[in-house]
């Protein structure tokens, strides 16, 4: 019986950059080079789709943060009026998507807040929170808006329940001073939680509640004795 001998055309593992490269030239690329071929070009594809998908959106994000710093630049030179209506027309137009929308209605909101345009200044609250994503920053900022403007129209039950709930979310901080000392207390997110605090101090003295209003200045002179609004609180509960 005659013994099975090895292919002649087939070349034996490749043991230096010589032998790799006859082994490539008259074995690999015969059997797979049109394989080879076709998957270079696949990710070659894949790469020039991404790439430009990336330069799209790199493009799209250019020109909405143009957009927002004209006004941007009318509220530099205190020409809050004008912001406003570069801001809606932005808004009409549709130029504003995801987190570059949510900034520009919190800025608008701002702006309709100042000139006491409470309705305006809710929905453009509202639009920043549905499309700040996971931007605290942003979306705290127009929750505490919220509230301000449930304290403005003498909502005071709404804006109790706002206040509550922002603080039970962006209040991290416990008041225990050895863990503060060891730099193990939790740290707040957003820096405006003693603002919220003093805030809902204030609703509960509009609803009469003087115990709430009490039990709330004390937390926020515990919690928050660094901050502003302790001086607030401390010279409320001499009062109470």
């Amino acid at each position: 019986m005659q013994e099975n001998m090895p292919n002649s055309k087939s070349k034996a593992a490749p043991n230096s950059a010589e032998s790799l490269l006859e082994y490539l030239k008259e074995d690999f690329f015969p059997k797979h080079g049109t394989k080879v071929i076709i998957a270079i070009v696949l990710v070659a594809v894949a790469v020039f789709a991404v790439t430009q998908q990336m330069n799209v959106s790199a493009q799209k994000e250019a020109a909405q943060a143009e957009e927002l710093g004209k006004a941007l630049d009318y509220i530099y030179i205190n020409k809050g009026d004008s912001a406003i209506i570069a801001l809606e027309t932005s808004f009409q137009n549709g130029s504003f998507k995801g987190l570059t929308l949510a900034k520009a209605s919190l800025l608008a909101g701002n702006l309709h807040l100042q000139n006491k345009n409470l309705d305006n200044a809710e929905a453009l609250y509202k639009t920043a929170v549905s499309n700040a994503g996971s931007v605290e920053i942003i979306s705290s900022a127009a929750e505490h808006g919220l509230a301000v403007i449930a304290m403005e129209k003498q909502n005071y039950p709404e804006a109790i329940s706002l206040l509550n709930a922002f603080i039970g979310k962006y209040g991290k901080r416990t008041g225990d001073l050895a863990k503060r000392y060891a730099k193990t207390e939790p740290a707040d997110v957003v820096p405006t939680v003693p603002d919220a605090l003093w805030k809902l101090t204030l609703c509960y003295l509009e609803t009469n509640d003087r115990e709430l209003a009490k039990q709330t200045a004390q937390k926020l002179l515990k919690i928050y004795g660094d901050s502003s609004k302790a001086a607030n609180a401390q010279k409320l509960l001499a009062t109470l």
